[in-house]
């Protein structure tokens, strides 16, 4: 795909998105867990609470990391979040029981998670100018998707095979050639400043009352939500149907990979609220057919809907957040955006855990296509629309 980029530009960028594929292929690999957790005896609320403290302490540690950033610069918090993020990958493999130890590893694997999403998506924000926000985060999403599309039924190959510690190995090999690529993506890129402002943060408060800035961060955390139903949950619902769930994540992945790259400049052009709009129906749909289409040979039909929806609203939503603010605010915005979208990951995790013990897996996905429309009726009607 041609980018346009400036050619001192185009090394580090594409080392950056390199970097992105990598740090989400270790989370796409342990998208697993749960199979592991269900292996220790733990039950769905129990599954939902260990997966959603991973995203607790990444959303916990955000406001910092995001001041941390102006200050330090991206490529140190970068590359911090990768160190951390690294060595609490190898302690999965001295957990053999959920416990108190096990929350702690997710814990402080989120915290490197949290550094490493602060530092870079700053970086993806600074690094061109706002008309070609769409087109620089279709690449972003298209990388994070492509690692969501290979790395589960790649990691349930390894599982079969060899068990969970080569999964486990698998993840941390990801990290370590993630910290080579970001180091190789530390140069400026496109038009962005230096690494380091050396001023603070811009005040969270002031973001939070830009209106459109909120209610972005309200549809946000409704998609993610959504979101998180499925690497969370799709593997145990088809398990309990009897059939696998790498077909569908590497189908949905690929699909919202293709539409990333396709719709990154249409969505320049056209306006990033028009297609939130339209692509919420077609997400919604997706979940809504989970249940009874999952074991079928027609698994296809809802991981198509569920990845060209996913995708379309997850660059939409990424480029209308990069749209707002200063350079010196981006680190700030950008910490905000990522904090509210992790913390989709929590409520998405442990309370659908609670709502399909109290009900059942097919209900848990009923209820998150309902949850989407609400992110549908929001686009529509509030604020939003303006931005």
């Amino acid at each position: 795909m041609k980018t346009d980029l400036p050619i001192p530009a185009r090394r580090p960028f594409v080392f950056l998105i390199v970097s992105f594929f990598l740090v989400f292929t270790n989370i796409s690999f342990l998208y697993l867990y749960p199979l592991a957790l269900e292996s220790m005896g733990g039950a769905y609320h129990v599954i939902g609470l260990v997966m959603g403290v991973f995203s607790v302490a990444a959303v916990v540690s955000r406001p910092l990391f995001g001041r941390l950033v102006s200050l330090k610069g991206e490529s140190r918090v970068m590359s911090l979040g990768l160190a951390v993020g690294l060595a609490a990958t190898l302690a999965y493999h001295a957990i053999t029981a959920i416990g108190p130890a096990m929350l702690v590893v997710r814990v402080v694997h989120g915290i490197g998670f949290s550094a490493f999403i602060s530092g870079s998506f700053s970086l993806a924000a600074r690094a061109y100018p706002r008309e070609k926000s769409g087109e620089t985060f279709g690449i972003v999403g298209a990388a994070i998707m492509a690692s969501m599309a290979l790395a589960p039924p790649f990691g349930e190959f390894l599982v079969r095979r060899w068990g969970f510690h080569v999964l486990y190995s698998g993840a941390a090999a990801a990290l370590v050639l993630a910290w080579i690529a970001s180091g190789a993506a530390s140069g400026p890129v496109g038009n962005a400043p230096g690494p380091a402002s050396g001023k603070p943060a811009a005040g969270y408060l002031k973001l939070l009352r830009d209106r459109p800035f909120f209610f972005l961060l309200l549809s946000t955390l409704i998609l993610s939500h959504c979101q998180a139903a499925v690497p969370n949950f799709l593997a145990v619902i088809a398990a309990e149907k009897g059939t696998l769930s790498g077909p569908f994540f590497f189908l949905s992945s690929a699909t919202a990979v293709a539409v990333l790259l396709v719709m990154g400049r249409f969505v320049d052009r056209r306006g990033k609220v028009f297609y939130l709009r339209i692509s919420y129906p077609v997400f919604c749909l997706g979940l809504f057919l989970v249940p009874q289409v999952l074991p079928s040979a027609f698994f296809a039909v809802p991981a198509v809907l569920f990845g060209a929806g996913g995708g379309l609203l997850f660059l939409t939503h990424n480029t209308l957040a990069a749209d707002h603010g200063s350079g010196e605010e981006k680190p700030a915005v950008m910490s905000l955006f990522t904090g509210l979208y992790d913390a989709g990951f929590i409520t998405g995790a442990v309370i659908s855990g609670w709502f399909a013990h109290e009900t059942s897996l097919d209900m848990l996905f009923w209820a998150c296509g309902a949850l989407g429309l609400g992110g549908f009726l929001l686009s529509l009607f509030s604020p939003l629309r303006r931005a």
